[in-house]
């Protein structure tokens, strides 16, 4: 596998040649407004996926404060924030909005009908009723479907290549979250297909008791953890990534920030790579283009990352065939 940015470009050609708006914009003294929700209560945690959008808008011919504004909010972890947090920028009249997890996606959909909607789902778009199809979302959402959920069987099938006598998965989630509430029935799916054991290990908001979930872990003599990612969890990210290592717990992550912070293995879309094509769909809309009319992308590559201090520190050895497969690994 190779760390490279490859998605579905179903877009006609035609929607790239749409007549821009902006010189008009520029006339009536007026800067289009993006409002974008990280679940994070930490600028620096969200900083990399905002500086890849802001510079992917910036490759694209556009200045801030002079082509578009930001304006960002920060829910700190907690999922009932995030709706009041979407109505505000309703409030506000932005542009457009990003919605860059579930719960976001919804509350913007219920929130608005006529402002543009970028989503960043993990789960299928069409199934929880956020577009009509992929190709024609209609309305006024659009954006990019990371196919998350699909990858789940995948993430079990390298723990078990990387733990040939494992048992037991324990599987961390949230189950007030639309999205891993699906992840979880496909964990349960997976680990059923490969004759593992499965252990729910739930997480509630808005203080999460983690310790006693990795003891409840280690009672439960689970051999290796799957981390489900939403937003409450995200907002843990460090203190889970802490706990699993301070166990010697092989944990498998969804996304590669936590092996940037010491996680040991993650499989999925690579986050900032979304942020910037969710960057190309602000630019397409502002320069007039309808989201309805804007299909949505998926992407066909993922990323393997590998933290192999992490390894060393819970005295695993990684295989040679999943390293031969990695496309990043921390040394």
């Amino acid at each position: 596998m190779r760390n490279r940015r490859i998605f579905i470009f179903g877009v006609a050609a035609g929607l790239l040649g749409l007549v821009s708006n902006s010189s008009a914009q520029k006339s009536e003294g007026k800067i289009p407004r993006v409002g974008l929700i990280f679940s994070s209560s930490r600028p620096a945690s969200a900083s990399p996926l905002l500086e890849a959008f802001k510079e992917e808008l910036r490759r694209l011919g556009r200045v801030e404060g002079q082509d578009f504004a930001i304006e960002i909010q920060y829910a700190e972890g907690k999922l009932d924030r995030i709706a009041g947090l979407v109505n505000e920028l309703v409030r506000q009249k932005v542009d457009l909005i990003v919605a860059n997890n579930n719960v976001a996606i919804l509350a913007a959909k219920n929130a608005t009908k006529t402002i543009p909607i970028v989503m960043m789902t993990t789960i299928d778009p069409v199934a929880a009723g956020y577009v009509e199809s992929l190709a024609r979302p209609g309305a006024n959402v659009t954006g990019i479907a990371q196919l998350t959920r699909d990858l789940s069987a995948k993430r079990v099938e390298l723990l078990k290549e990387l733990l040939p006598r494992i048992a037991q998965v324990a599987i961390l989630w949230d189950p007030a979250g639309p999205g891993p509430i699906v992840a979880y029935k496909a964990y349960e799916a997976a680990a059923r297909d490969l004759k593992l054991r499965l252990q729910s290990l739930e997480v509630r908001g808005p203080n999460p008791d983690l310790n006693a979930v990795f003891k409840a872990a280690k009672e439960g003599r689970a051999d290796a953890i799957v981390v489900v990612t939403n937003p409450l969890v995200s907002h843990h990210r460090s203190r889970i990534v802490e706990l699993a290592s301070a166990q010697g717990l092989p944990a498998m992550y969804e996304d590669s920030g936590y092996v940037s912070e010491g996680g040991l293995i993650s499989y999925g879309a690579n986050s900032i790579d979304t942020f910037r094509r969710a960057a190309n769909y602000v630019d397409r809309i502002l320069k007039g283009a309808k989201p309805s009319t804007l299909p949505i992308e998926q992407p066909t590559q993922f990323e393997l990352a590998i933290n192999l201090r992490s390894a060393k520190a819970i005295g695993l050895k990684i295989p040679q065939s999943v390293m031969l497969r990695a496309d990043r690994v921390i040394e």
